[in-house]
């Protein structure tokens, strides 16, 4: 079972689709990036709310959560305050995360609007600030990214 996994994995990257991500696939990204960034590591769910609650201008931990992001396919890296999210990809994540709710239409809304949210930033606070503004935003809904 596990080669048929990796078999239809290997065959979406090399049609260039998007391979959704699980909660597991975040929390082993969140693991690489605490360590790449060198801060204090917990679950990815405390570590989101600690993120949450810390507001100084410069967080190595708003850094973790774009690296997340980048390690998910999510979001692009244009360079150090340049990241740009891979939409196509944002929307198949999240479909594919709330597959039980009454109306999709409602996620890819509430998707667009933290996508514009993102837009409107325009770069404020740096590369990793966006990143995690994007992350609390979807946060903020009643979805999940992952």
């Amino acid at each position: 079972m596990r080669t048929l996994l990796v078999s239809v994995a290997l065959f979406a990257v090399a049609r260039g689709e998007y391979v959704v991500r699980s909660f597991a696939d975040a929390t082993r990204y969140r693991d690489e990036c605490v360590q790449q960034h060198a801060v204090r590591g917990s679950s990815l769910i405390d570590y989101m709310r600690q993120v949450a609650l810390h507001t100084d201008d410069v967080d190595s931990r708003w850094c973790v959560v774009r690296c997340i992001l980048q390690k998910s396919d999510l979001l692009v890296d244009r360079g150090a305050d340049e990241p740009q999210l891979h939409e196509p990809n944002v929307h198949a994540q999240m479909q594919h995360s709330n597959a039980i709710v009454e109306d999709p239409e409602d996620i890819r809304s509430e998707t667009d609007r933290c996508l514009r949210e993102w837009d409107a930033d325009g770069g404020g606070g740096g590369g990793c600030r966006r990143a995690y503004n994007f992350f609390a935003c979807i946060q903020s809904t009643e979805y999940d990214l992952f």
